[in-house]
């Protein structure tokens, strides 16, 4: 996970802005590669095995050197198509460390051979209960940087983030990064950030000082995935969740030396000029797919929790180009804002939220599941931009006013 550069907070409260997150092209610059189907934890948000698609049960454990060298195959006939030299390969499942070091290897090993002269980026996100110094190591030689997914302290996070045996799994992992620690500079040389799913019931301004305590200086907010037709465990309304990110946001700008939280830092970029690039707020879904362990392609991979062709595998890397994926899966069409989201004030902070989160059973005209939340969140960022800031700012290097 790449946070970018992070917002600063002057001591004299000016926000200066420097984007550094890549916009993605309108063809696909970034594969979702499922290594692994299998994962030694059962979180209860899971959307791969827990939101209603079963569709990894049919897949092959792990990923064969066969669809690892058509893959490869195929980014290298689309970049010479699209006139790109680079291209960005994220190692998922499940929990891609299953895989082992040595079938990583000959994956890494293969992509990189098959797809030359295109420089192929590897990204990983892993649970982190398998890290340990080898791992380090071999993401260090293999230029391979890494996240984590961490939701905070164990007697909170691990109501949601259990072993298959109901265990808690949060101390392990603070283990494992202590010790990494403790052996030298290595695991912040490859280490990207954490990923913290939302748990309502959490105080968001202790959550931002727990991580910091840890020591993790760039991490992310998600809010569980979920739709009207599909709705997260333990529903009770969107308020918690807009609480949450409040007390949060709140703290968050208040620190003299924040750290990065992707999530605030996207939004205020969009309130001041600079539409987000995130998935999770509107960013264009036409650059990136999944790829299975089978070879099949697949629209982003929460989109599987709305059923329908999203659950479906029609193409596949043995078959398809990557530019068959926007018009088999309608990308164009359906990521399309409402009217309700785009006649909005704060539209160029959230995007009309994550698309999945727009489902309603039938279409994705919607506004997200969270827009409440997202809305209160804009608008209390809005605010705190307008009593700190001077009347002309700048993003992007243009001086963008700051209206009341």
């Amino acid at each position: 996970m790449c946070l970018g550069n992070p917002v600063k907070i002057t001591d004299t409260r000016v926000v200066h802005l420097v984007n550094t997150h890549p916009r993605l092209p309108e063809h696909i610059s970034q594969v979702v590669l499922k290594v692994a189907q299998r994962c030694n934890l059962n979180c209860s948000y899971c959307y791969v095995y827990n939101r209603g698609d079963d569709s990894w049960r049919t897949r092959p454990t792990y990923i064969s050197p066969r669809v690892a060298h058509t893959l490869a195959q195929r980014i290298k006939e689309h970049c010479a198509r699209h006139g790109d030299t680079s291209f960005t390969v994220e190692l998922h499942g499940g929990e891609p460390l299953l895989l082992g070091r040595a079938r990583m290897q000959r994956l890494v090993d293969v992509i990189r051979a098959g797809a030359a002269p295109v420089s192929i980026h590897f990204t990983l996100q892993t649970n982190g209960t398998l890290l340990d110094i080898d791992w380090l190591e071999f993401f260090a030689r293999n230029q391979i940087s890494f996240g984590l997914s961490l939701d905070g302290p164990p007697e909170i996070a691990d109501r949601q983030r259990v072993t298959r045996s109901g265990d808690g799994s949060t101390q392990r992992v603070l283990d494992n990064v202590a010790d990494l620690r403790a052996r030298g500079h290595l695991f912040d040389e490859v280490f990207g950030g954490c990923l913290c799913v939302v748990d309502p019931t959490q105080n968001g301004a202790e959550l931002v000082d727990w991580f910091v305590e840890q020591g993790f200086t760039a991490f992310d907010f998600l809010l569980p995935d979920g739709n009207q037709a599909n709705l997260p465990d333990g529903w009770t309304g969107v308020e918690p969740y807009t609480r949450f990110l409040l007390e949060a946001f709140d703290h968050w700008y208040s620190l003299s030396a924040p750290p990065r939280i992707r999530l605030f830092e996207l939004m205020l970029l969009g309130l001041m000029g600079e539409r987000p690039v995130l998935d999770g707020l509107g960013g264009d879904l036409r650059g990136l797919c999944v790829v299975e362990s089978d070879g099949s392609i697949g629209a982003h991979d929460v989109m599987r929790m709305c059923g329908g062709v999203f659950s479906q595998d029609t193409l596949t890397v043995f078959e398809n180009s990557f530019d068959d994926h926007a018009e088999a899966y309608r990308i164009d069409a359906i990521q399309r804002p409402s009217a309700t989201c785009t006649s909005c004030p704060w539209f160029d902070a959230c995007g009309g939220g994550y698309l999945p989160h727009r489902f309603d059973g039938v279409s994705f005209d919607n506004p997200s599941l969270y827009c409440a939340a997202l809305f209160a969140l804009a608008e209390r960022m809005h605010r705190a931009l307008h009593d700190d800031l001077p009347s002309v700012v700048w993003a992007d290097s243009q001086p963008i006013e700051v209206s009341g």
